[in-house]
């Protein structure tokens, strides 16, 4: 399914083509990034899962190690495992914004536009439960209007708890919705700084897998056994209630599963309408699956990252 490219010729192509896709657009596919988060090289792959092609990039900028932790507006938000720094890189136009230190171990972190905007706010995310009490830690920083992290601090019961240590989190329409491991919700509105846990209605156990968010509604993925997708569900909420619901019917939108980057993107065409994409940990390498219809996985076409092998995260990059 595509070659990969070797010679220096077919390298610059790809660097110049990926000038040219740098700008977000809703409506574009995204790319499959694998990200040597533990290699220490620079050699990192791109796959297009329309035209079926798979290309060799060599990024001197990620020539340390690197983890991602968040994917969004074609940058991703790293964490360099050498000096504990953070910073924003754009693998397609090879730019690089870099963040005030932030001491904290992260759990979970998300971003609000993209960093070049100064309305960007960036949120680290630490919580941590011990005996019978819960410690959430957000710190927040503005792009257009900060020197450092500003940070806020809630503490509660685990007796009265309807959240867990925070694994996922997304912004949407300026408000940071936090997930625990089973679907359970709590909302951050860094304006105030306030932050709610949201009652469930009719709860039950999700089991977050993947977290989505596109035009302001939040969509959440299910794995099941052997590591499949079961469900895709979309967050409901009304009265500050909180529901997720079962969605069975994509519309005309395609869903984007990784585990450090996931996304939703308008579907250009039939090949794409109705899809869902997951980009998982093979037993030796990447994994691509895509176009299953009702979660058929049998059916289900799938791309092999070949030499790129466990220590290659999987991150979607909108263009």
């Amino acid at each position: 399914m595509g070659a990969i490219c070797d010679t220096a010729e077919e390298e610059s192509k790809i660097n110049d083509d990926s000038k040219n896709i740098g700008s977000p657009s809703p409506t574009m596919p995204p790319l499959l990034f694998l990200l040597g988060e533990l290699s220490g090289e620079t050699k990192h792959g791109f796959f297009d899962q329309i035209r079926g092609t798979f290309d060799i990039v060599h990024l001197q900028e990620l020539e340390c190690q690197a983890e991602c932790l968040a994917s969004r507006y074609g940058w991703l938000l790293i964490l360099s495992r050498e000096t504990s720094s953070l910073f924003f890189f754009n693998p397609l136009i090879r730019e690089r914004i870099d963040l005030p230190y932030s001491n904290r171990i992260i759990n979970a972190a998300a971003f609000s536009a993209p960093p070049t905007s100064p309305s960007c706010t960036v949120y680290a995310i630490k919580s941590s439960t011990f005996n019978d009490a819960c410690e959430l830690h957000i710190d927040t920083f503005l792009m257009g209007g900060q020197e450092s992290w500003i940070p806020h601090a809630y503490k509660f019961s685990t007796k009265s708890l309807i959240i867990g240590n925070v694994i996922q989190a997304v912004c949407s329409k300026e408000v940071l919705y936090c997930v625990d491991s089973r679907g359970r919700v709590g909302a951050f509105d860094v304006k105030n700084g306030s932050w709610k846990l949201i009652t469930s209605k009719k709860f039950r156990k999700v089991c977050i897998s993947f977290l989505v968010e596109f035009n302001g509604e939040i969509f959440a993925a299910k794995k099941g056994g052997c590591g499949v997708i079961e469900k895709l569900y979309k967050l409901n909420l009304e009265h500050g209630m909180a529901a997720w619901e079962e969605e069975k019917d994509l519309g005309d939108i395609s869903v984007f599963l990784a585990p450090y980057g996931s996304c939703a993107a308008l579907a250009l065409n039939e090949k794409t309408k109705k899809k869902l994409f997951v980009a998982n940990y093979g037993p030796e390498s990447k994994c691509v699956v895509y176009n299953v219809v009702g979660r058929d996985y049998k059916k289900a076409k799938r791309f092999n990252g070949g030499s790129f092998s466990w220590w290659y995260t999987p991150v979607w990059i909108e263009r």
